[in-house]
């Protein structure tokens, strides 16, 4: 017969080996790694809501993300919160019409993260993303405004890779933002915003879907770690067009980024770390 000393020292070893883990797990410092970032480039847009013509000119964007392995699995997930301001001043073909734009927008989103031999590292997960803005054109006078408004889940799949040139540390990463489904704002083909105000409210919120509501953004990026502040440098393209009610918007941008990661990336110390980037 099985002596119960034997399974209580049983039960108190397991239970020692689980206090154990947690208590390494703990000793591992999961640091949010903050990248502030200044965007400057060349932007596009057609609303036929306000002219058939596509406009472009300067694109200029601040834009702020924080990262860190998650508290639940940190090995393999990684938790991203990002924001975007951006401001554009375009001219028509012929230069005879200015259209202004703003829109700010707001991510959240969790990955599975894969750490691969040879320092590479891959992630794939989902984003929530919440988008706001306008097109403003001042020559019209009853419809000047093209409301951007729209709120979805986008697929976020990033590729990196850590190595050094010569002693500096760096990493190279490419991510890529798929929107898949959501809802964006629409006015019917003529009506204007007082008619939305008074009380025509029918038809505004669409569903969107590739169909009707495509949009990719693909960010290439650089990073050298000096140690206690690491620098960015990258390429962004960012593509989102809607399609309802006989109404075409198409929003774009090409901007060279330069950021700053105060803190640094933390690769000379990797070992006692858990970075949401290696």
């Amino acid at each position: 017969m099985t002596d119960p000393r034997h399974f209580r020292y049983l039960l108190l070893t397991l239970f020692s080996l689980l206090f154990l883990k947690a208590a390494a797990d703990d000793t591992v410092a999961r640091p949010v790694v903050s990248t502030y970032r200044l965007e400057i480039g060349r932007g596009e847009a057609r609303s036929t809501y306000l002219s058939p013509l596509r406009y472009s000119g300067p694109l200029f964007a601040f834009s702020a993300e924080w990262q860190k392995a998650f508290n639940r699995n940190p090995e393999n997930t990684v938790m991203t919160f990002a924001a975007f301001a951006r401001y554009r001043n375009m001219l028509n073909p012929p230069h005879s019409a200015r259209m202004l734009g703003f829109d700010a927008a707001f991510n959240w989103g969790l990955a599975y993260r894969k750490r691969l031999p040879h320092s590479f590292q891959l992630t794939a997960g989902g984003l929530l993303d919440i988008n706001g803005g306008a097109l403003y054109l001042p020559r019209n006078g009853n419809n000047p405004v093209t409301a951007l408004a729209s709120a979805g889940i986008d697929l976020d799949f990033s590729f990196s890779r850590r190595f050094e040139l010569g002693r500096l540390p760096v990493i190279v990463a490419d991510r890529v933002c798929l929107p898949v489904i959501g809802a964006f704002f629409c006015p019917g083909y003529g009506e204007t915003f007082y008619e939305i105000y008074v009380g025509n409210r029918k038809g505004l919120a669409h569903c969107g879907w590739w169909g009707n509501n495509f949009g990719i953004g693909n960010y290439l990026s650089l990073k050298l770690d000096f140690g206690r502040t690491a620098l960015e440098i990258g390429y962004r393209y960012d593509y989102r067009s809607t399609y309802a009610n006989h109404l075409t918007t198409r929003v774009s941008g090409n901007t060279f980024v330069i950021g700053v990661i105060p803190g640094g990336l933390g690769l000379k110390k990797k070992s006692l770390i858990n970075s949401p980037l290696y």
